[in-house]
């Protein structure tokens, strides 16, 4: 969802090294990138293993995640260029479609309803309901177990990293549409496909490519 439909991951660095300014952290962007596409399970034991056990993640997190509602609530909620195209090929076409997030169920749930997409997908899997985060494979494989496919018909559309591992280990094509973080080689070769954008996942679709 971030970072492929939504252009929030921009909006949460800035947000993250705000917040580092303020607390006089060091948290460069590297360390921030590390853990985008994973949950708040992940995320938060980075932030223990860099600044000690007794750092106050929840109440750092909750005070990012105000900066990002501000920034949304004054600018807008950014989609990515092609999200409305894709999704109406994908619905003329009758492919299913599932969204596999790493956010959190409220989160997630109000970005999908404030863009008016939600009611194009038949299965939302969200980060706090799956015990296992990316590059895990478990919430693509619990994605095409709602829809009743098979991962290998499955294509996965992923900016991160640990994505890109997700989708690969859970056996599904993973299309690559980068957003914020070089990815690695030789993760990049585990990719299908490299997109510059939706758009051209559309053609993927149509056999155009």
């Amino acid at each position: 969802m971030d970072g492929v439909l939504f252009d929030t991951e921009r909006i949460t660095t800035k947000a993250w090294l705000k917040l580092a300014a303020e607390w006089d952290l060091d948290l460069p962007v590297s360390f921030i990138n590390s853990y985008k596409g994973q949950n708040l399970r992940v995320s938060r034991q980075l932030y223990l293993d860099r600044f000690g056990e007794d750092f106050p993640y929840d109440r750092f997190r909750a005070r990012k995640t105000e900066y990002v509602q501000a920034d949304i609530a004054e600018n807008g909620l950014p989609v990515k260029p092609g999200v409305y195209e894709l999704l109406q090929y994908a619905k003329e076409h009758q492919i299913q479609l599932a969204v596999a997030t790493s956010t959190n169920q409220e989160t997630a749930e109000k970005y999908l309803k404030q863009a008016g997409i939600y009611d194009y997908f038949c299965a939302i899997v969200y980060g706090d309901t799956v015990a296992a985060s990316k590059p895990e494979p478990d919430i693509y494989l619990e994605a095409v177990r709602r829809i009743g496919v098979e991962a290998r018909e499955c294509f996965v559309i992923e900016d991160s990293p640990a994505g890109i591992m997700a989708g690969h280990n859970a056996g599904a094509k993973v299309i690559h549409v980068p957003d914020q973080i070089q990815v690695k080689e030789e993760i990049l070769q585990k990719a299908y496909k490299v997109c510059k954008d939706l758009t051209e996942v559309i053609d993927i679709l149509s056999g155009n490519e």
